[in-house]
Formats: C-alpha cells, structure tokens, sequence
C-alpha cells in the first residue's frame, strides 16, 4: 500500500497571478463558498500560485466558473 494519497485531480483547481501577498486564509475564504475544501496550499518560493482541492469535482468546476479572471 503506498504511504502517499491518492489526488483526484478532477478536485484540484489551480491559482496563479496571485502576487507574493496572498495569504492561505484569503484564498481559503475565497474557494470555501463553493464547497468544502480538502486542502489548500500557496507557494513561497516562488510565490505568485496556489493549489485549492476541493471535496466534490463540482465544487472545483463552479469555482474555476465563478472566480476565472478575479
């Protein structure tokens, strides 16, 4: 059995052109009222992305709808 968890990337959005500012909370907020969000995770070096894997494919289909190009 492999230690590492499997990824459903059907759940995994990708976030870029954030800036070196953006904080895991602020995208957390931001995603989170699209649906329940598994895991969050924002690049340091070099900053400017993230990683937003949601519970549902859904929830991650209506949030790249609802947030593209904010």
């Amino acid at each position: 059995m492999s230690r590492y968890r499997e990824w459903d990337l059907s759940c995994k959005v990708y976030v870029g052109d954030l800036g070196s500012s953006a904080s895991k909370h602020e995208i957390e907020s931001a995603f989170s009222t699209y649906g329940p969000l598994r895991n969050v995770w924002v690049a340091r070096n070099p900053s400017g992305f993230a990683f937003v894997e949601f519970e549902d494919p859904r929830d991650a289909e209506d949030a790249v709808r609802g947030l593209d190009g904010t």
